[in-house]
């Protein structure tokens, strides 16, 4: 009987181990369970349905018609995400693109801060992407991936990607004056410099001009400032160099610089003037037109030996094949007259020279048969004047300036004259 008894107490003790462990693993369970994260498969949009994180994203400017923005005018996009707990990695806005339109992230950190909403406090990253449009109209700006990783309830991370919801950006030309093709922008609180440097205080041919402009503004890219105009000169070769682009973020004010220079080498002397040119810009404060007028610029320029060849060698080429005509046309007028007798102009003007009075009367009896048929000058005219003349000419010692004008006179007849002379001779015979 105590047998059985105790056999009935060990199989109860034994039934209480089972029940105790039975418990203790069911317990075991429940509390494994608990220690599991309760959000484990959840994804960040069932936590952003949940209220564990947000996005929100609008524009600086130009998001509504009653707002527009002008075209090369610096927008802002903000895309800004929250939770009310904490970020627990880096968060990372994928870029977009889109056709007239550039898009910058200038500023690649965000701002962070605090907000408390309905008693909590909600940890806040605010993102700024740069837009500039070039075109008018409208641009419908898509959806904008941010991936993020913040902290949920239970203490485990959530990560995933968010999107902004898609926005109208509108645009329009701000004045008339502008064209596409102009190189204009649109920006505020622009410097604009410009300097230069001569190789040599007096310059000559060979020597160099630096030419350098800086140009400095806020809220517009480095690449939309107008580079130092190409400008054709005469008696000037320029020879530009990379332009230096520099664009830079401070306390979120975003500020673009450009330098562009160029070597002018003079090629030859003279005054060379460089033309003004004119810088224009849309200011966006003031929301009106503003310009810089750089002034032309004059140089003296001393000729060297090659620079006064190359200036004028085309007229030198000219004067070259001109004296060297006249020269060969002299030596062969040299050749033929010592074969042949010399022209009667040149043996009266040698005769009035020489004060050889008989010849030079001898040379005007000659021309005036020549060209008259008349042995008597008297009778090739009839003039007063020719009739005194010839009678000098006869009776007197000729005169210079006489005998001259008498040689002008015996011209050949023309030919209605000679053929009158003609028919009178025939109707004579």
């Amino acid at each position: 009987m105590k047998t059985v008894n105790f056999r009935r107490a060990i199989n109860s003790r034994h039934n209480s181990l089972q029940s105790i462990t039975k418990l203790g693993l069911i317990l075991f369970s429940a509390m494994l369970s608990m220690s599991m994260p309760a959000h484990a498969d959840m994804t960040i949009n069932q936590l952003q349905r949940e209220g564990g994180v947000e996005i929100k994203s609008w524009l600086s400017k130009g998001d509504s018609a009653a707002e527009p923005a002008a075209i090369r005018e610096q927008v802002i996009l903000y895309i800004e995400v929250a939770t009310p707990r904490w970020f627990t990695g880096g968060t990372r806005i994928s870029g977009f693109g889109m056709p007239d339109l550039i898009v910058k992230q200038r500023n690649q950190l965000a701002t962070n801060y605090t907000e408390r909403k309905n008693g909590q406090t909600w940890s806040r990253q605010r993102w700024e992407i740069t837009l500039y449009p070039q075109q008018s109209g409208e641009y419908r700006l898509p959806k904008v991936p941010v991936r993020v990783q913040v902290s949920a309830q239970d203490g485990l991370t959530v990560s995933g990607t968010l999107y902004t919801e898609p926005m109208s950006l509108f645009t329009y030309l701000p004045d008339a004056s502008f064209t596409q093709d102009e190189p204009w922008f649109s920006a505020q609180d622009v410097k604009v410099n410009e300097s230069w440097k001569a190789s040599s205080e007096d310059l000559k041919a060979g020597d160099s001009l630096v030419r350098t402009l800086n140009i400095e503004a806020a809220d517009t890219l480095s690449i939309l400032l107008p580079p130092l105009g190409e400008q054709s000169v005469e008696g000037v070769k320029g020879y530009p160099k990379p332009s230096v682009l520099n664009d830079s973020q401070t306390r979120g004010v975003y500020k673009s610089k450009r330098t562009d220079e160029v070597t002018y080498i003079l090629t030859t002397g003279g005054e060379v003037t460089f033309p003004k040119q004119e810088i224009r810009w849309w200011d966006v404060e003031s929301q009106s037109v503003k310009s810089v007028t750089l002034a032309a610029k004059k140089v003296q320029v001393a000729h060297t030996w090659r620079s006064l060849i190359n200036t004028y060698k085309t007229e030198l080429v000219i004067l070259f094949v001109v004296m060297l005509a006249i020269v060969t046309t002299f030596k062969l007028m040299y050749r033929f007259y010592k074969t042949h007798p010399a022209p009667q102009w040149w043996q009266l003007a040698k005769a009035l020279r020489r004060r050889e009075w008989a010849l030079v009367r001898a040379l005007i009896y000659k021309k005036g048969r020549e060209v008259s048929g008349e042995v008597e000058l008297k009778k090739i005219h009839d003039e007063p004047s020719w009739q005194q003349a010839s009678h000098s000419i006869q009776n007197e010692t000729p005169d210079a300036a006489l005998s001259r004008r008498m040689w002008k006179r015996l011209k050949p007849k023309r030919r209605s004259e000679r053929s009158s002379v003609l028919k009178g001779l025939d109707k004579w015979h």
